[in-house]
């Protein structure tokens, strides 16, 4: 495969990932804790057959760097336990195009807290990514007894938690990327456990669990690091956008979910504004 392909194949694997989230029988904290597990597991018996010289780097990164992979991990293990929750309430199509506001997101946190610096047309950005998310919004009963309002909520914080993982992963930029992945996926499965223990998540469809770990969380990582070493960052930002317009397309072959008109046109308003905020990186 060319670089080009294993990227676009990586995000046409990504955007089937709520299909089968909830295929898999469990809660969304019941899939995201099987992914960082399980994932994590994966990725361990990957490293100690091809480059086991790595796991011994891992007790000194996390003396050096715990308080940065604490919250890493953190934010991974809530970002995909919201996610896979808003699935469960909302339509598939509502939930990934309120996902999809999280660079806009990450591009506030970083002003906030990097104090990088925001323009005019950043701002006009944010206007415009925020607009799309009312448009979503519109017409939905604001009270947590609407499950469609509670699912785009709960996908606005996935978002939001989405958004701090590549803010702090400016802090820890010299760590090799399988390492940092695994002490990502491994901190994420202890944060989840106590959850897990104390919340019935569901019974396992095995087959689904499987392809959720196997395929979207180690194949897919896999094409898409391999495919960002042969094309730039930009062009596989913008090949992103494979994800969720694929993911709408499933949930309407699979499930037969149609979404609204306002759906599409915030939807395509929050895509557009982060798009254009990639280009102008």
């Amino acid at each position: 495969m060319k670089g080009r392909t294993k990227v676009a194949v990586s995000m046409l694997i990504w955007g089937s990932v709520g299909i089968f989230g909830r295929l898999s029988g469990l809660s969304g904290l019941g899939v995201a804790f099987a992914r960082v597990s399980l994932g994590a597991l994966v990725l361990l018996v990957v490293i100690g057959l091809t480059k086991v010289e790595l796991l011994r780097e891992l007790p000194i990164i996390f003396r050096n760097s715990w308080k940065p992979l604490l919250a890493l991990g953190t934010a991974l293990a809530l970002n995909w336990a919201f996610l896979f929750t808003a699935f469960n309430y909302t339509t598939i199509a509502s939930a990934v195009m309120v996902y999809y506001i999280a660079p806009i997101l990450a591009t506030l946190i970083s002003w906030r807290f990097l104090g990088e610096e925001v323009d005019r047309g950043t701002v006009s950005l944010i206007i415009l990514a925020f607009s799309g998310l009312i448009l979503i919004v519109n017409g939905q009963e604001m009270s947590l007894e609407n499950r469609n309002f509670v699912g785009i909520l709960l996908a606005f914080t996935a978002a939001f938690f989405y958004a701090m993982i590549p803010n702090l992963g400016r802090l820890l930029k010299g760590i090799d990327g399988k390492v940092l992945t695994l002490s990502q996926l491994g901190v994420a499965t202890l944060v989840l456990i106590p959850f897990i223990l104390v919340q019935d998540v569901g019974r396992p469809v095995w087959w689904a669990v499987s392809i959720l770990v196997l395929v979207h969380t180690v194949l897919a990582l896999f094409l898409y690091m391999e495919g960002l070493k042969e094309v730039e960052v930009k062009e596989a930002a913008l090949l992103s956008y494979l994800d969720p317009a694929s993911a709408v397309v499933y949930a309407y072959l699979v499930f037969g979910e149609v979404p609204k008109i306002t759906t599409i046109i915030g939807g395509a308003l929050i895509l557009l504004a982060s798009a254009l905020d990639v280009l102008r990186r």
